[in-house]
């Protein structure tokens, strides 16, 4: 059941439906940017127009006018064709009657016809010259059978009129004159030559063609018009006449929206914005196309602004991926805060959502939880002598169908192979002066560092707990190191760099990844101070991480680049204590200064930001069945606690703001992780892991984050 509409409303639907052009040529989204064409006004070059018709009696509608006949004042439209073109171009949007384009605008009267319609080129050159200082266009909605003098056109194009003339209703393949002028180089792209089309788009069939105007050739709704006639009536029309103040009244709403455009701009865009018809691009029937006022709002070639030091960069380019350290400018994307104005090539301004090109880190995915289950690690360890060992890890997993063709009809073969690469490798050797030196590659690289490190029993190793890493190590993915390790006085002493590269040094061909600049690397320089008691380990560890292509884990490029380098000093304090035979309670606080740097993007700079940490862990051996391991880890992952980031961007054709945001995000992760892996027998093992994450990635408003898997294995 459909309420009524009231009676204003139903008089607006009545008026939008007899304006069904404002539909055809897409004039709402100007009015949704509240556009009317006000403050623009537009020379009406025709039989006059009558001043007491409904559609023209808002104040300052009219300004006085010329009759270039009599060389007098009035220019009482006696004829209708002249109400009839000024009712389409800026007729009141009142709900009665119809609706002009540039409903706004103001018309200034110019008769250049007697009363019957005849008129003389005298007449239009003295209306054109008047026209000159006091309207920015001018519709010719009238016609010549042959060329004639156009110095008056001329003049009128230097001063910096806009022309829009209709193309004749002879059926002609060529527009007559005036329009015709529109080829010659004198007209600077200044005039605008108008043909008409039907309900289906297609060229009318009195409507003349573009012909040899085809570049600066227009089409508008030309048949079947509603629009004011003499004496406050209305009237349906066909003919050109009625097309050309279409583009008129679309040219006054660019006007409006960008003051500082000249009249071959206003025109250029219109032209090259209009909707293709036809054969594609410029046609000698359709020239340019249909009339499209949505697009003509659109920015035309790229958007570029300007960065504080007076780079030029486009403004829609580049992405940014924030990491849980820098989540703040998700949350500050994701609030429309991020804002600049970009120019196209018109140098006009366009409000931009920069917010738009930045990622949300994604949940935790069934398919990484399946790709990580059908995975499987096999760790080999040997001793070649007492002091000497290595250990390496050899991972495998299922790729499914497509591997060519073994007779299958078909010529593809579906079937799944294994794959399998060397995924992690430790060396370490020891010295008679107890010196101590390793090396690893791949997952064992980080291991040694922290409460990782830490062994309070032979069959207790914390180092598979993923919460008690470094959270800081988490900025190098896919890590080699080597480090050199000696006892003091019952102190352990350890210095080691640590690696990243583009790269996986271990990656077999099939999960190559190309050698590339522009990919995120990292490095870390640790030194470790740790100590053992009878059951406990405490640790102190300081670093050095040096980020490129890269800021605290996030990356980014173009307008939103924060930088491409990152230097943050860090402190790890680890410990743990063993609480009874195989059963461990371990934990870790980790603080990160990132030193404040500028930037030659829209982000002028950032402030130091401080970084930290937090996990604490339980862990235990042997508790269901013998060889199984069981983990329980509560932690926060890196998370910004101070720092300001700086945006110095284009507000509008003359100023820059400088806009500064917290980087400390409103939402703090906590995670929540259960392991627990059990050998079933010489050949088969199991395996449970749950996580739950609370506000994940430090976004306040995030869903709780869930995961559960199972896994099983065997070999046969």
């Amino acid at each position: 059941m459909s309420l009524p509409l009231s009676p204003a409303a139903s008089a607006m639907e009545i008026e939008r439906g007899t304006s069904f052009y404002l539909g055809r040529i897409r004039a709402d989204t100007a009015y949704v940017r509240g556009l009317s064409g006000a403050g623009v006004t537009i020379g009406t070059l025709d039989t006059g127009i009558s001043s007491a018709h409904r559609e023209f009696l808002q104040p300052g509608k009219l300004l006085p006018g010329l009759n270039a006949v009599t060389a007098g004042t009035d220019v009482t439209d006696r004829n209708g064709h002249g109400s009839h073109v000024a009712g389409i171009i800026a007729g009141a949007r009142d709900g009665r009657g119809n609706a002009g384009v540039a409903f706004g605008a103001t018309l200034l009267p110019i008769k250049i016809f007697l009363d019957s319609g005849s008129g003389n080129t005298l007449a239009l050159d003295a209306g054109l010259r008047h026209a000159i200082g006091k309207a920015a266009i001018v519709n010719l909605s009238i016609g010549a059978a042959g060329p004639f003098d156009p110095r008056a056109m001329q003049q009128a194009v230097k001063s910096g009129l806009l022309i829009v003339a209709a193309a004749g209703n002879d059926g002609a393949p060529a527009a007559n004159w005036p329009a015709r002028f529109a080829r010659e180089a004198w007209a600077n792209n200044q005039i605008i030559a108008v043909g008409a089309v039907d309900g289906t788009n297609r060229i009318a069939s009195f409507s003349n063609r573009a012909g040899d105007t085809a570049a600066w050739f227009l089409v508008a709704p030309g048949v079947g018009v509603v629009s004011a006639y003499r004496n406050d009536q209305y009237a349906t029309m066909s003919g050109t006449s009625m097309a050309a103040p279409m583009v008129s009244g679309a040219a006054a709403l660019l006007m409006q929206m960008w003051p500082r455009l000249r009249a071959d701009q206003v025109a250029t865009i219109l032209l090259v914005t209009a909707t293709d018809l036809g054969a594609p691009g410029i046609d000698p029937i359709y020239g340019r196309g249909l009339l499209n006022i949505a697009k003509a709002l659109q920015p035309v070639g790229a958007l570029t602004t300007t960065t504080y030091n007076g780079k030029t960069i486009h403004v829609l380019n580049g992405t940014m991926q924030p990491s849980a350290a820098t989540s703040a400018i998700w949350s500050l994307a994701a609030s429309g805060q991020l804002r600049a104005v970009g120019r196209d090539d018109f140098q006009r301004d366009f409000g931009i959502d920069l917010g738009r090109s930045v990622a949300r880190s994604t949940a935790l995915s069934l398919t990484q939880v399946i790709r990580g289950m059908e995975r499987r690690m096999e760790v080999a360890e040997r001793v070649f002598a007492d002091d000497v060992e290595m250990a390496f890890a050899r991972e495998s997993w299922i790729v499914a169908g497509n591997h060519g063709n073994h007779g299958n009809q078909s010529g593809i073969a579906q079937y799944d192979a294994l794959r399998s690469r060397l995924a992690a490798f430790s060396l370490q050797a020891r010295s008679g002066s107890g010196m101590q030196t390793s090396f690893a590659l791949g997952s064992f690289a980080g291991q040694e560092f922290g409460a990782q490190g830490f062994k309070l029993a032979p069959d207790l190793s914390l180092s598979q707990v993923a919460g008690l890493s470094n959270p800081y190590l988490s900025l190098l993915p896919g890590t080699s190191h080597l480090a050199v390790a000696r006892e003091l006085g019952g102190y352990r002493i350890r210095a080691g760099l640590v690696a990243s590269g583009a790269r996986d040094p271990l990656a077999s061909s099939d999960i190559y990844l190309p050698a590339s600049s522009s990919l995120p690397k990292a490095k870390s320089g640790i030194f470790e101070v740790s100590r053992s008691f009878d059951g406990a380990s405490l640790s102190l560890s300081l670093l050095q991480t040096r980020e490129s292509n890269a800021y605290l884990g996030s990356y980014s490029s173009g307008a939103l680049s924060i930088a491409n380098r990152a230097a943050t000093h860090s402190l790890q304090l680890a410990g743990a204590v063993l609480l009874m035979p195989q059963l461990a309670l371990a934990g870790q606080a980790a603080y990160g200064i990132t030193p404040g740097l500028s930037s030659d993007s829209l982000v002028a700079g950032v402030t130091t930001l401080r970084t930290n940490a937090f996990s604490l862990a339980l862990v235990a051996a042997d508790r269901l069945r013998t060889g199984d391991r069981l983990s329980l880890a509560v932690s926060q992952p890196m998370r910004t606690y101070a720092g300001q980031l700086t945006m110095d961007v284009l507000s509008n054709e003359q100023a820059r703001d400088r806009l500064v945001f917290s980087m400390a995000p409103a939402g703090r992760e906590v995670r929540g992780e259960l392991n627990y892996q059990a050998p079933l027998g010489p050949l088969s093992s199991m395996g449970v892991s749950m996580m739950l994450r609370r506000e994940p990635n430090n976004i306040a408003d995030a869903a709780l984050d869930k995961l559960l898997a199972l896994r099983y294995a065997t070999r046969f």
